[in-house]
C-alpha cells in the first residue's frame, strides 16, 4: 500500500509544469552563445553571405537600393580582426527605374586597422599599378566603416557574447529541421545596455542615445550544436505610421575553417593621403594666356 502512494505521489509530482526561459522552452536546446565563444579564437574563421534591403513605411516599399556581398572572416578571442569580401550594391525595383545592367562587384580587404579598397571602383585617376587604396577605416563613409568590420551590416553583433546572451534572453526558440530557431524583439535601448561598441543609426549616422527611438526583430537558426546558420533582421528607425527600415539577411557557413587573409602587396597599394597629393598634381591650374588675359 505504501509503495502504490509512493508512485502516484511521483506521477502528480512529474505532472506539475515547470516554468522555463522562453529560449530554452525545449528541451535540448543549444546555446548559440556558448558555440559563438568557442569558435572566436585564433586561426578560426567563417564563411557569409549577406543581403540588405532598405523600405519605407509600413507597407515595406522599397525606397532605395541595397547590397550584397560575400566573403570570409578571420577571427580571434576579440571579434573578427581581418575580413576579405566582395559586394555589390543592388538597383532599385523595376517600377522605380533601375538599370538593367548588373552593378559592378566591389572587393574589400581589412587586416587589423587597415582597410585596402579595389582600386578599380575608385572615381577619380590613380597611378598606374596601384590596385588597392589603403584608408584609415575612420574616413571611410559610414557603411563601408560599418561593413569592412565584419562584411556585414547586421545590426546585432552576433561576435559579441555579450549581445548574443541578451539576444537568446528575449527570444522565444522552437525546434526545426536541422536545429532551432530564435524569434525576438529588443528596442535600441535595450541593445545599447549590453553592446561593448557604440551603436550608430544607420539612417542618421549618428551615435545611437538614450533617447534614441527604433527596435530590432530577428530570426536567428542555429544547427544542432548552436552554430549559427542565418540571421534575418528587421532594423526599425523611429516610431510612427511611415519609419525606415533596413532587412539583411546573413547566412553563416564553415565555422572553424582556416582563412588566409593578408594584406595586398605593397608595390600596389596606395595611401589615401598620397592619392590625394597624386590627385591634385594632375590637376594642377592651366597656365594663363597672355593674349586673352
Amino acid at each position: 500500500m505504501r509503495r502504490w502512494a509512493a508512485l502516484t505521489l511521483a506521477v502528480l509530482i512529474a505532472s506539475v509544469p515547470v516554468a522555463t526561459s522562453p529560449a530554452a522552452a525545449q528541451a535540448g536546446a543549444p546555446d548559440p552563445a556558448r558555440a559563438l565563444k568557442r569558435q572566436l579564437q585564433n586561426e578560426h574563421g567563417v564563411r557569409i553571405s549577406e543581403t540588405n534591403r532598405y523600405f519605407f513605411g509600413a507597407k515595406s516599399t522599397v525606397s532605395g537600393s541595397g547590397t550584397r556581398s560575400s566573403g570570409s572572416l578571420q577571427l580571434a578571442p576579440s571579434g573578427p580582426v581581418a575580413a576579405d569580401f566582395t559586394w555589390w550594391d543592388l538597383p532599385r525595383p523595376k517600377d522605380e527605374g533601375a538599370p538593367a545592367e548588373k552593378p559592378a562587384p566591389y572587393r574589400v580587404i581589412r587586416v587589423g586597422k587597415d582597410v585596402y579598397d579595389d582600386s578599380d571602383r575608385y572615381p577619380g585617376p590613380v597611378p598606374d599599378g596601384k590596385k588597392w587604396i589603403r584608408f584609415p577605416n575612420k574616413h571611410r563613409g559610414q557603411m563601408a566603416r560599418d561593413m569592412a568590420r565584419d562584411a556585414s551590416l547586421q545590426p546585432l553583433n552576433v561576435y559579441d557574447p555579450s549581445v548574443m546572451k541578451a539576444v537568446l534572453k528575449c527570444s522565444a526558440g522552437k525546434p526545426v529541421s536541422g536545429g532551432f530557431l530564435y524569434r525576438g524583439t529588443m528596442s535600441y535601448k535595450e541593445l545599447r545596455k549590453v553592446s561593448k561598441d557604440t551603436l550608430i543609426n544607420w539612417a542618421s549616422g549618428r551615435p545611437i542615445g538614450e533617447k534614441t527611438k527604433g527596435k530590432i526583430s530577428w530570426q536567428l537558426w542555429a544547427d544542432r550544436a548552436g552554430l549559427l546558420k542565418r540571421l534575418v533582421t528587421t532594423d526599425t528607425v523611429g516610431a510612427g505610421k511611415d519609419p525606415l527600415v533596413k532587412r539583411s539577411d546573413t547566412r553563416y557557413t564553415r565555422w572553424g575553417f582556416r582563412p588566409v587573409i593578408t594584406a595586398p602587396p605593397a608595390d600596389e597599394v596606395i595611401d589615401e593621403d598620397d592619392l590625394l597629393e597624386y590627385i591634385r598634381s594632375q590637376n594642377t591650374p592651366i597656365p594663363p594666356d597672355d593674349k586673352n588675359t
